[in-house]
């Protein structure tokens, strides 16, 4: 069996199939996708910022499963907003009440809002725009001085297709909130552990995968007798419109990592920016203890689209950033080192009716799809989503050839 794509869902998918049969796992870059790692010679940090929720509960029994359960930490993470060249923390009740960029009024309807979300079902929603969902159920006000920024800081440009069962979906997922922050889960040394754990004793080909079917699956001149699709739908390219699987937008991401000799805040995690070329910073190093890295680290981090990600050089983002951060109080002299990393399909824009182009897990015989597009990553990705979407594959794979 063939699996093409060494994320999350492939290497989870590579990982149950190789119990019953022979698997090739073909990757042409690092193994573990967008969750994959930069290392140096003390240690290893996630190209991409990554964290986990207590709801999580397939990725936390799986790390116990791989022995990885001792280094699950959970520890409260702060956040903040920019707002007219200053950044305010929103976390205790008083921050929230101080924050200028909102009227009492608005702070108000916000927490109603909140809590009237939590309560609808999000599946109902899907085929209603975000914008249309906000103005009956927060109003004009609220759009525009909460949530549009944040909204155009993730989706850019397609903002405005995106369904409300997104919104609604993020609101009951980002709803584990103590009084002095929001409580998430990280694997203390990183998780290029669980990517290692979770490769162990597969075949990795390191080649760009090239799938034919002459009778039978066949990728890169090998026969197999089936095949799992992990990486994003639009390298399938003319195969899954064949297959009839729908098109699925998909937005970029580019994420500056910067190491520093101080920090650029004292204790916030994240904080989100309007009117900046980046739409958030995530000072991982105010989240996991600086012992565990010998230095400050933080994310910079920024959504395109995929026509646009490779726009500029990497040096033009490295001064581009910087000069909008220094705003903010960065000292440039503090800048140790840093390093520019993009994912040109880095998650789908879930845009009204989105369920309707949920990609099956078995698109042909023998041909079988896992990942973003799954149905355990509707209507937001996760880490937990992906796994899950490998698991269900092989499942359903382990079934067809009756070895299940």
């Amino acid at each position: 069996m063939a699996v093409i794509g060494a994320g999350l869902a492939g290497l989870n998918a590579g990982r149950i199939l190789s119990e019953y049969a022979d698997v090739d796992v073909y990757e042409s870059s690092a193994k573990g996708g967008l969750a994959g790692s930069f290392c140096t010679e003390d240690y290893c940090i996630e190209v991409f910022y990554h964290h986990f929720f207590r709801q999580d509960s397939y990725l936390i029994d799986l790390l116990g499963e791989l022995k990885l359960r001792s280094r699950i930490v959970w520890n409260t993470s702060r956040v903040g907003q920019a707002f007219r060249g200053k950044i305010y923390p929103l976390n205790t009740p008083l921050e929230i009440l101080r924050y200028p960029g909102m009227s009492l009024l608005d702070k108000i309807r916000l927490a109603k809002f909140t809590v009237s979300a939590k309560k609808k079902k999000y599946e109902l929603f899907d085929n209603t725009g975000v914008i249309d969902g906000l103005k009956k159920d927060a109003g004009d006000r609220l759009i525009e001085r909460f949530f549009l920024p944040l909204l155009k800081s993730k989706f850019g440009n397609n903002y405005s297709d995106v369904s409300y069962a997104w919104l609604l979906a993020r609101v009951t997922l980002r709803s584990n909130r103590k009084l002095s922050g929001e409580e998430l889960g990280y694997l203390k040394g990183g998780f290029h552990q669980l990517i290692d754990r979770l490769s162990d004793g597969l075949e990795i080909v390191g080649e760009r995968a090239k799938v034919k079917k002459n009778g039978q699956w066949n990728v890169n001149g090998v026969d197999y007798d089936a095949v799992v699709f992990t990486a994003p739908l639009p390298e399938l390219g003319e195969l899954g419109r064949r297959m009839g699987i729908q098109d699925v937008r998909y937005q970029s991401s580019i994420c500056l990592l910067i190491s520093m000799d101080s920090p650029f805040t004292d204790d916030l995690y994240w904080i989100n920016y309007d009117a900046e070329p980046f739409g958030a910073t995530i000072e991982h190093t105010n989240f996991m203890p600086l012992e565990d890295y010998g230095e400050h680290l933080m994310y910079v981090a920024s959504y395109t689209t995929p026509d646009r990600v490779h726009s500029l050089t990497d040096s033009e983002i490295f001064r581009l950033y910087l000069s909008a951060l220094r705003k903010y109080g960065l000292d440039e002299n503090s800048i140790k080192w840093w390093k520019v990393f993009r994912a040109r399909f880095s998650g789908p824009v879930y845009e009204k009716n989105f369920r309707n182009k949920i990609t099956p897990y078995r698109a042909a015989e023998g041909f079988y799809i896992a990942g973003m597009t799954s149905d355990t990553n509707y209507p937001e990705r996760s880490m937990n989503g992906s796994l899950l979407a490998g698991k269900k594959a092989a499942e359903i794979i382990l079934r067809d050839f009756s070895l299940l």
